[in-house]
């Protein structure tokens, strides 16, 4: 059996853990994300992920034991705007393992809110970073940053972030909290936006969600609606096809979607608290030079809870509290694993 890092170090067969895991800050030089800031957390055999602190602290690329996960677009990594307004938020969607949608808005463009709301261009403050040894021996790398999405006389939100990745493990874990600093009711729409792309997305790659129903969004959609379990080839011409599933939580309230690639040997799993996140969408682009996935837990659809004073913007049932007291709910919010045994795998 392979010793962990722990038991290597122990046995005086590592100079510096960063032969193992490490954390790297730097700010990009040249480019459509010029001045902006980037965190590169890597793991022996585990997932390596790029987070953005100056685009809400999302996850950019991520790529495990040297396989690409995350769906890039033709944009890439670029700087936030400063006020994105209608359908500003396509034009600057760079792609990423993980996007986050809100927190004023999520979907079309409404009561003045751009699409998607703001949260991916806001930048995260208080970013700390911090490797460990966990229970088992493995290094664990965290991440940890508050966004805040404020105005002068109105709404003061803040989402904080911690993000998790593993050695020897093929996992990535996010925990948000989020927040109402305000004296006022305030809607907080919350969207996980999770990209996934080629090669793990290829002609025979499966989607699997335990749906109890799946409710197509349009009439393209209706049509389509073989393709969400079966994405199949790119398409010339082809357009967004999005569905909404009705997803029952298991015995322990977790849902989970998952991509699987048989020739890979490898699958993609989403999992997320259904009290947290009681509602699940799924993108599929499949023309020619697009050809992404998105798996998106969220606490909207059409309409979302609106969050009070002092207590997390969710849909859990918590205790009532003062204003501006933090509460956590739940441990994890988005967990990719791979277990590399895909069953029919080569």
């Amino acid at each position: 059996m392979q010793r962990t890092p722990a038991e290597l170090a122990a046995a005086g067969q590592l100079a510096n853990l960063d032969q193992l895991a490490s954390i790297t800050a730097s700010t990009v030089v040249g480019g459509a994300a010029h001045g902006c800031r980037a965190l590169d957390l890597r793991v022996a055999g585990g997932i390596d992920v790029r987070i953005v602190p100056d685009r809400g602290f999302d996850l950019a690329a991520a790529w495990y034991r040297g396989t690409p996960l995350a769906w890039i677009s033709a944009v890439g990594e670029r700087g936030p705007l400063d006020a994105p307004k209608g359908s500003d938020w396509v034009d600057s969607f760079g792609g990423g393992l993980l996007v986050t949608c809100g927190l004023r808005n999520v979907g079309a463009p409404s009561e003045g809110h751009g699409q998607h709301g703001r949260y991916s261009h806001l930048r995260a403050r208080d970013v700390v970073a911090r490797r460990d040894f966990d229970d088992s021996g493995e290094l664990v790398l965290e991440a940890a940053a508050a966004v805040d999405e404020v105005t002068a006389l109105g709404p003061r939100l803040r989402l904080e972030r911690v993000v998790r990745t593993w050695s020897g493990a093929g996992r990535v874990e996010v925990t948000d909290r989020t927040t109402n600093l305000g004296d006022e009711v305030e809607p907080a729409p919350l969207l996980y936006h999770v990209n996934l792309g080629p090669p793990l997305l290829d002609d025979d790659a499966e989607v699997r969600i335990d749906s109890a129903r799946v409710l197509p969004r349009d009439a393209d959609a209706a049509i389509g609606l073989a393709r969400w379990s079966a994405p199949g080839k790119p398409e010339r011409g082809a357009g967004e096809l999005v569905f909404e599933h009705e997803v029952p939580p298991d015995e322990r309230g977790w849902c989970r979607a998952a991509l699987v690639n048989r020739t890979l040997g490898l699958e993609a799993e989403v999992s997320w608290e259904a009290g947290e996140l009681p509602r699940f969408h799924q993108w599929l682009h499949l023309a020619t030079g697009v050809y992404a996935l998105g798996l998106e837990p969220a606490n909207c659809s059409r309409c979302w809870p609106p969050a009070r004073p002092g207590r997390p913007a969710s849909r859990s049932a918590a205790a009532p509290s003062a204003p501006r007291r933090d509460r956590e709910l739940g441990a994890r919010r988005r967990t990719f694993t791979d277990d590399g045994a895909v069953p029919g795998s080569p």
